[in-house]
């Protein structure tokens, strides 16, 4: 899962070097955020999680981290820095500026969207699903609301809070059979008890 070290390399881990504009997204403990990179002058994405509110351990939160950083596959978000500012950890990533496929349901296509861009859509995902997987990850909240585009159209699977890797053994490997994700998107066995995830 080799990246781009220096595309990494290339942002600060200093949040002098950001500047946070308005709120693009929430969850129950992480707030992301249309910023600039001032350096450049880029925008990016910054996700701002409240360690303190955060349900997660803080091996969790750091393995989520790692993991984003070290993805290079074009549909998945990759992180591109991450740091500690207080109590809150911030990742750095692409800014992915037509949002989520949820929100443009919400705003331009109530109805849903027409077959073909589904099919685009889930193609795409499946990519991204199968990138991970090849190694070693399961992301466990593949949803609207994480499924995300570009301004080009480009579809990347975002959101890593939940994932679980299909190599861990014990306690971690157990996680892998904690009830998590977002239930209307869940597949009807993984609601089943000791069912869990796995590579399917």
């Amino acid at each position: 899962m080799s990246g781009n070290g220096s595309l990494r390399g290339s942002y600060s881990a200093s949040h002098d070097d950001y500047r946070l504009l308005e709120e693009v997204g929430y969850g129950a403990s992480a707030t992301v955020y249309r910023g600039i990179y001032l350096p450049t002058n880029e925008v990016v994405a910054v996700k701002r999680l409240d360690l303190d509110r955060c349900n997660s351990n803080l091996d969790d939160i750091r393995r989520e981290a790692q993991t984003m950083s070290l993805i290079d596959h074009p549909n998945v978000i990759r992180a591109y820095c991450s740091f500690v500012v207080e109590s809150f950890l911030w990742v750095v990533m692409p800014f992915m500026a037509e949002g989520s496929c949820l929100h443009l349901m919400k705003i331009a296509y109530p109805d849903g969207f027409e077959e073909p861009v589904i099919c685009s859509i889930l193609k795409e995902t499946l990519k991204a699903l199968e990138y991970l997987h090849q190694h070693g990850h399961i992301h466990r909240d593949v949803k609207a609301g994480n499924i995300l585009l570009d301004k080009s159209g480009v579809v990347k699977l975002g959101d890593f809070g939940v994932s679980a890797c299909m190599f861990d053994k014990g306690d971690r490997q157990r996680s892998r059979n904690t009830f998590v994700g977002t239930p209307c998107w869940m597949a009807p066995e993984v609601l089943q008890p000791g069912s869990g995830y796995d590579f399917k």
